[in-house]
Protein backbone atom coordinates (compact mmCIF):
# COMPACT_ATOMS: atom_id res chain seq x y z
CA UNK A 1 0.00 0.00 0.00
CA UNK A 2 1.02 3.56 -0.39
CA UNK A 3 0.10 6.80 1.75
CA UNK A 4 -0.68 9.67 0.23
CA UNK A 5 0.75 11.79 3.24
CA UNK A 6 3.41 11.22 5.38
CA UNK A 7 1.93 10.10 8.78
CA UNK A 8 5.25 9.12 10.34
CA UNK A 9 6.74 5.97 11.62
CA UNK A 10 4.23 4.64 14.21
CA UNK A 11 1.24 5.43 11.71
CA UNK A 12 2.53 4.67 8.97
CA UNK A 13 3.65 0.90 9.97
CA UNK A 14 0.68 0.51 11.82
CA UNK A 15 -1.48 1.20 8.67
CA UNK A 16 0.90 -1.99 6.90
CA UNK A 17 0.21 -3.77 9.29
CA UNK A 18 -3.76 -3.42 8.99
CA UNK A 19 -3.16 -4.63 5.35
CA UNK A 20 -0.43 -7.41 5.84
CA UNK A 21 -0.25 -11.32 5.75
CA UNK A 22 1.99 -14.07 6.38
CA UNK A 23 3.95 -15.54 9.75
CA UNK A 24 6.40 -12.91 10.03
CA UNK A 25 6.53 -8.34 9.69
CA UNK A 26 9.60 -7.36 8.40
CA UNK A 27 9.98 -3.77 9.63
CA UNK A 28 12.77 -1.94 6.77
CA UNK A 29 13.80 1.83 6.90
CA UNK A 30 14.26 2.98 3.44
CA UNK A 31 18.19 3.70 4.07
CA UNK A 32 18.60 0.22 5.18
CA UNK A 33 20.21 -2.41 2.18
CA UNK A 34 20.01 -6.26 3.49
CA UNK A 35 23.40 -8.19 2.65
CA UNK A 36 22.79 -11.63 0.71
CA UNK A 37 20.60 -13.80 2.42
CA UNK A 38 19.87 -11.44 5.54
CA UNK A 39 16.14 -12.05 5.62
CA UNK A 40 16.63 -15.74 5.17
CA UNK A 41 18.61 -16.16 7.72
CA UNK A 42 16.20 -14.11 10.39
CA UNK A 43 13.18 -16.28 9.50
CA UNK A 44 14.99 -19.31 10.18
CA UNK A 45 16.53 -18.35 13.21
CA UNK A 46 12.66 -17.76 14.21
CA UNK A 47 11.59 -21.02 12.76
CA UNK A 48 14.33 -22.70 15.25
CA UNK A 49 13.51 -20.83 18.13
CA UNK A 50 9.45 -20.62 18.87
CA UNK A 51 9.96 -18.67 21.88
CA UNK A 52 11.82 -15.52 20.25
CA UNK A 53 9.26 -12.60 19.57
CA UNK A 54 11.68 -10.67 17.34
CA UNK A 55 15.04 -11.01 15.23
CA UNK A 56 17.28 -8.32 13.90
CA UNK A 57 20.67 -8.14 11.34
CA UNK A 58 23.31 -6.97 12.75
CA UNK A 59 23.53 -3.03 11.43
CA UNK A 60 26.77 -1.91 9.75
CA UNK A 61 27.65 1.34 8.26
CA UNK A 62 28.76 2.39 4.78
CA UNK A 63 32.67 1.19 5.69
CA UNK A 64 31.44 -2.13 6.87
CA UNK A 65 31.90 -1.11 10.22
CA UNK A 66 29.07 -2.12 12.72
CA UNK A 67 26.84 0.31 14.22
CA UNK A 68 26.45 -1.65 17.60
CA UNK A 69 26.03 1.37 19.68
CA UNK A 70 23.42 3.25 17.73
CA UNK A 71 21.72 -0.65 16.88
CA UNK A 72 22.21 -2.26 20.30
CA UNK A 73 21.32 -1.10 23.47
CA UNK A 74 19.39 -2.13 27.18
CA UNK A 75 15.79 -0.35 27.64
CA UNK A 76 16.56 2.83 29.11
CA UNK A 77 16.60 4.04 32.45
CA UNK A 78 16.56 7.51 34.12
CA UNK A 79 20.36 6.81 34.89
CA UNK A 80 20.63 6.19 31.11
CA UNK A 81 18.93 8.99 29.39
CA UNK A 82 19.75 11.45 32.17
CA UNK A 83 23.36 10.80 31.11
CA UNK A 84 22.37 11.72 27.17
CA UNK A 85 20.26 14.94 28.72
CA UNK A 86 23.78 15.96 30.47
CA UNK A 87 26.11 15.24 28.05
CA UNK A 88 28.20 12.82 30.53
CA UNK A 89 28.26 9.83 27.94
CA UNK A 90 30.12 12.28 25.38
CA UNK A 91 32.12 13.56 28.03
CA UNK A 92 32.85 9.66 29.48
CA UNK A 93 31.88 7.70 26.40
CA UNK A 94 33.46 4.40 28.03
CA UNK A 95 32.30 4.93 31.31
CA UNK A 96 31.11 1.40 33.51
CA UNK A 97 27.42 2.96 32.89
CA UNK A 98 26.91 3.55 28.88
CA UNK A 99 29.13 0.54 28.65
CA UNK A 100 26.11 -1.28 29.81
CA UNK A 101 23.56 0.55 28.27
CA UNK A 102 25.48 0.15 24.87
CA UNK A 103 25.80 -3.67 25.38
CA UNK A 104 29.40 -2.49 24.26
CA UNK A 105 31.01 -6.04 25.93
CA UNK A 106 28.43 -7.92 23.97
CA UNK A 107 29.76 -10.98 21.76
CA UNK A 108 28.24 -10.84 18.57
CA UNK A 109 30.20 -14.14 17.37
CA UNK A 110 26.69 -15.54 17.87
CA UNK A 111 22.77 -14.64 18.14
CA UNK A 112 22.37 -13.15 21.25
CA UNK A 113 19.07 -11.60 23.30
CA UNK A 114 18.74 -8.08 23.44
CA UNK A 115 16.09 -5.71 25.06
CA UNK A 116 15.98 -3.12 22.81
CA UNK A 117 17.44 -3.28 19.09
CA UNK A 118 16.74 -0.24 16.40
CA UNK A 119 13.86 -0.77 14.46
CA UNK A 120 15.45 0.12 11.48
CA UNK A 121 15.50 -3.59 10.15
CA UNK A 122 13.84 -6.16 12.47
CA UNK A 123 11.63 -8.74 11.75
CA UNK A 124 8.35 -9.94 13.63
CA UNK A 125 6.00 -12.74 14.47
CA UNK A 126 2.76 -11.65 13.03
CA UNK A 127 1.03 -13.14 16.21
CA UNK A 128 3.22 -10.68 18.48
CA UNK A 129 1.84 -8.07 16.40
CA UNK A 130 -1.91 -9.19 17.23
CA UNK A 131 -1.14 -9.78 20.82
CA UNK A 132 0.42 -6.45 21.96
CA UNK A 133 -0.79 -4.31 19.27
CA UNK A 134 0.61 -1.58 16.98
CA UNK A 135 2.98 1.14 17.96
CA UNK A 136 2.15 4.12 19.85
CA UNK A 137 1.26 6.74 17.93
CA UNK A 138 1.75 9.59 20.22
CA UNK A 139 5.77 9.05 19.40
CA UNK A 140 5.13 11.49 16.37
CA UNK A 141 6.72 11.18 14.13
CA UNK A 142 9.66 9.20 14.65
CA UNK A 143 11.74 8.38 17.70
CA UNK A 144 11.51 6.55 20.96
CA UNK A 145 8.31 4.47 19.23
CA UNK A 146 10.99 1.70 18.66
CA UNK A 147 12.29 1.80 22.21
CA UNK A 148 8.71 1.82 23.82
CA UNK A 149 7.86 -1.07 21.52
CA UNK A 150 10.27 -3.01 22.76
CA UNK A 151 9.43 -1.84 26.56
CA UNK A 152 5.82 -3.36 25.61
CA UNK A 153 7.33 -6.54 24.41
CA UNK A 154 9.60 -7.03 27.79
CA UNK A 155 6.76 -6.42 30.08
CA UNK A 156 5.14 -9.24 28.17
CA UNK A 157 7.86 -11.67 28.62
CA UNK A 158 8.74 -11.53 24.92
CA UNK A 159 12.14 -11.91 23.79
CA UNK A 160 13.78 -10.12 21.05
CA UNK A 161 17.46 -11.13 19.62
CA UNK A 162 20.20 -10.48 17.18
CA UNK A 163 21.47 -12.40 14.23
CA UNK A 164 25.20 -11.35 13.46
CA UNK A 165 25.43 -13.88 10.62
CA UNK A 166 22.37 -12.17 8.99
CA UNK A 167 23.22 -8.02 8.24
CA UNK A 168 22.52 -5.05 6.79
CA UNK A 169 23.92 -1.55 5.40
CA UNK A 170 22.43 1.44 7.04
CA UNK A 171 23.17 4.33 6.17
CA UNK A 172 21.76 6.32 9.03
CA UNK A 173 19.87 9.93 9.09
CA UNK A 174 17.99 9.59 6.33
CA UNK A 175 14.84 11.28 8.24
CA UNK A 176 17.12 14.44 9.19
CA UNK A 177 17.81 15.18 5.74
CA UNK A 178 13.98 16.17 5.18
CA UNK A 179 13.76 17.93 8.80
CA UNK A 180 15.61 21.11 9.66
CA UNK A 181 18.14 20.02 12.88
CA UNK A 182 15.76 22.70 15.05
CA UNK A 183 12.67 20.29 14.60
CA UNK A 184 14.83 16.83 15.12
CA UNK A 185 16.12 18.04 18.25
CA UNK A 186 12.66 19.18 19.65
CA UNK A 187 11.17 16.06 18.66
CA UNK A 188 13.65 13.85 19.92
CA UNK A 189 13.91 15.08 23.30
CA UNK A 190 10.02 16.03 23.33
CA UNK A 191 9.63 12.34 22.55
CA UNK A 192 12.07 10.92 25.21
CA UNK A 193 10.14 13.35 28.06
CA UNK A 194 7.06 10.92 27.02
CA UNK A 195 8.73 7.59 27.08
CA UNK A 196 9.41 8.63 30.68
CA UNK A 197 6.22 9.77 31.50
CA UNK A 198 4.35 6.97 30.28
CA UNK A 199 6.77 4.26 31.96
CA UNK A 200 8.80 5.91 34.48
CA UNK A 201 7.75 7.06 38.04
CA UNK A 202 6.82 10.32 38.25
CA UNK A 203 9.11 11.41 40.39
CA UNK A 204 11.68 9.77 38.15
CA UNK A 205 9.75 11.34 34.84
CA UNK A 206 10.52 14.93 36.60
CA UNK A 207 13.95 14.46 37.38
CA UNK A 208 14.66 13.41 33.94
CA UNK A 209 12.58 16.66 32.95
CA UNK A 210 15.09 18.58 35.51
CA UNK A 211 18.18 16.85 33.66
CA UNK A 212 17.31 17.75 29.90
CA UNK A 213 16.68 21.40 31.09
CA UNK A 214 19.73 21.74 32.88
CA UNK A 215 21.81 19.56 30.02
CA UNK A 216 20.04 22.57 27.50
CA UNK A 217 21.70 25.27 29.46
CA UNK A 218 25.28 23.21 29.17
CA UNK A 219 24.44 23.18 25.38
CA UNK A 220 23.67 27.24 25.42
CA UNK A 221 26.91 27.89 27.17
CA UNK A 222 28.87 25.36 24.73
CA UNK A 223 27.41 26.96 21.62
CA UNK A 224 28.00 30.58 22.89
CA UNK A 225 31.99 29.18 23.43
CA UNK A 226 31.59 27.68 20.00
CA UNK A 227 30.72 24.33 20.46
CA UNK A 228 27.70 22.83 18.64
CA UNK A 229 26.25 19.95 16.89
CA UNK A 230 25.53 20.15 13.03
CA UNK A 231 26.04 22.62 10.58
CA UNK A 232 24.50 25.87 12.83
CA UNK A 233 25.90 28.60 13.71
CA UNK A 234 26.75 29.82 17.03
CA UNK A 235 23.60 32.20 17.56
CA UNK A 236 21.52 29.39 15.46
CA UNK A 237 22.62 26.79 17.82
CA UNK A 238 21.78 29.17 20.64
CA UNK A 239 18.30 29.46 19.28
CA UNK A 240 17.86 26.18 19.10
CA UNK A 241 19.14 25.09 22.48
CA UNK A 242 17.14 28.05 24.26
CA UNK A 243 13.96 27.31 22.51
CA UNK A 244 14.20 23.16 23.47
CA UNK A 245 14.95 24.60 27.31
CA UNK A 246 11.86 26.60 27.27
CA UNK A 247 9.50 23.59 26.12
CA UNK A 248 11.24 21.62 28.31
CA UNK A 249 10.44 24.08 31.41
CA UNK A 250 7.16 23.68 29.90
CA UNK A 251 6.86 19.73 30.39
CA UNK A 252 6.89 19.98 26.08
CA UNK A 253 2.86 21.77 26.35
CA UNK A 254 1.54 20.53 22.83
CA UNK A 255 -0.49 22.96 22.26
CA UNK A 256 2.47 25.52 21.31
CA UNK A 257 3.95 24.63 17.90
CA UNK A 258 6.73 22.37 16.90
CA UNK A 259 9.66 24.40 15.70
CA UNK A 260 9.71 24.11 11.81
Amino acid sequence: MQSSENVGFAAGTNRALAESRGRYVFLLNPDCDLAPRALTLLCEFLDRNPNAAAAAPLLTSDNGGLQREFQLRRLPTLRALAAEALLLNKMLPRNKATAHYRYQDLDLSRPQRIEQPAAAALLVRREVFDEIGGFDEQFSPAWFEDVDYCRRLSEANKELFVVPAAQARHAGGASLEHMPYAQFIDLWYRNMWRYAHKWFSPRKAEALRWALVFGMILRCFAALVGFRNGSSNRWEALRIYARVLRRALNRWDDSSPSPS
